[in-house]
């Protein structure tokens, strides 16, 4: 799942007009280039019926967007929402079923005395192995 959303994202041109190739997971540089994308997984829990696993997963993945402004952020989000919201593909061996926006919400940071702006949005994340 990790892999898919990568790279769905980075074939989004207008997600990479406004992070370039800047869409990675877990973490952001201290002090790297900005705006960025960076998702994290915040859980996954695997469904279960009476015979055992049923292989699906619905994991809640946090997309920060950030920038060196507030409209930079929040536009970097805009460009993920569009491109991922209410979709499904699969890409071997990965099936996405849904892709939910749950939340958003925004903050600010100071990095070295320069103010930081992140839009965050959580996703839901219908998946299987196909």
């Amino acid at each position: 799942m990790e892999a898919a959303l990568i790279a769905r994202l980075l074939a989004s041109a207008d997600v990479t007009a406004r992070v370039g190739q800047r869409v990675t997971w877990g973490r952001r540089a201290q002090g790297g280039a900005l705006p960025a994308i960076v998702l994290h997984l915040v859980d996954a829990p695997r469904d279960y019926h009476l015979k055992g696993p049923s292989g699906l997963i619905a994991a809640r993945v946090q997309v920060d967007c950030w920038g060196d402004s507030f409209a930079s952020a929040k536009h970097a989000a805009r460009a993920v929402e569009a491109e991922l919201s209410g979709e499904r593909w699969t890409t071997n061996p990965v099936r996405i079923d849904a892709v939910l926006i749950a939340d958003e919400r925004d903050d600010t940071f100071d990095e070295g005395g320069d103010a930081l702006y992140r839009t965050s949005l959580d996703l839901m994340v219908h998946h299987a192995i196909a």
